[in-house]
């Protein structure tokens, strides 16, 4: 049987000034899954990317558009696989919760990512998946864009970490029990144990 979402995008920006901002969780939930399963992404020029195959499967993919283009990689995946939105599954950072905590959706507005406007208009929908990483909100005297590009603090790590985990359970989850199960699990934070129950 297919998993439900054969096309697994985590958004960032390539480069290693880059590589442990906040803004490039949806990259760090991929690059952990990947080390986990000692497979490697590799360059998929005509499509922007870097991408690996799953044994089930999914394609993992990282744009290498830069955030704010992500959705022509998108787009340009979904034409060649023959997919469509719903197959689609997209991690992303989120200024607007806490940081840690991760939320699952079925669908749902770009709230003022960038990298999310992007896929939606590519795309032309915003109903596909997606699991939003709670950054942490931006600090008083701080612009977004220079919040979303700074690194994590050495105090933060601990909790990016158990993110990162809960994030990667949270996509094996909708794969296998689907994305209803996985909301009610997972939503409102970290260290989310598979087998407690949350209201999503």
């Amino acid at each position: 049987m297919a998993v439900p979402y054969a096309l697994i995008v985590g958004l960032g920006n390539p480069g290693p000034q880059y590589l442990l901002t906040r803004h490039n969780v949806g990259f760090l939930v991929l690059d952990a899954w990947a080390d986990e399963d000692r497979l490697a992404f590799k360059p998929e020029n005509a499509r922007y990317s870097l991408a690996l195959q799953e044994p089930d499967g999914a394609r993992l993919v990282k744009p290498v558009t830069y955030m704010n283009e992500s959705g022509k990689a998108v787009a340009a995946w979904l034409d060649w696989l023959k997919l469509t939105p719903a197959n689609l599954l997209v991690v992303v950072d989120d200024v607007a919760l806490p940081l840690g905590t991760i939320r699952v959706r079925p669908s749902g507005s770009p709230g003022g990512h960038n990298g999310l406007k992007s896929i939606e208009a590519a795309i032309g929908t915003p109903e596909y998946a997606r699991i939003r990483c709670g950054v942490g909100a931006v600090p008083p005297g701080w612009a977004l864009e220079k919040w979303v590009l700074s690194r994590f603090r050495s105090e933060e790590e601990d909790a990016v970490g158990e993110m990162i985990g809960t994030a990667r359970r949270a996509i094996q989850c909708c794969q296998s029990e689907g994305i209803a199960v996985a909301m009610n699990r997972f939503n409102g934070t970290a260290s989310a144990d598979p087998s407690t129950q949350l209201e999503g």
